[in-house]
């Protein structure tokens, strides 16, 4: 089954991606990767992971759009 298939846009993708990303950063879930025995790069490491999962998914966006 391929990843775009009819049922599924870029558009939805790009939408699930965003809401994913803002529940990891929003205060209850962000309670647990900021607590006070989490090391201190543990916050860099997950808005790193969202730009790495945001540009992915423009690479793989912009080559299905041809």
């Amino acid at each position: 089954m391929s990843l775009f298939s009819s049922d599924l846009r870029p558009t939805e993708i790009t939408i699930v991606v965003a809401l994913i990303s803002l529940l990891i950063l929003l205060p209850p879930l962000s309670n647990l990767w900021l607590a006070l025995d989490s090391p201190w790069f543990l916050p860099y490491l997950v808005w790193f992971a969202i730009i790495l999962l945001s540009f992915w998914l423009q690479r793989l966006l912009r080559k299905h759009a041809v």
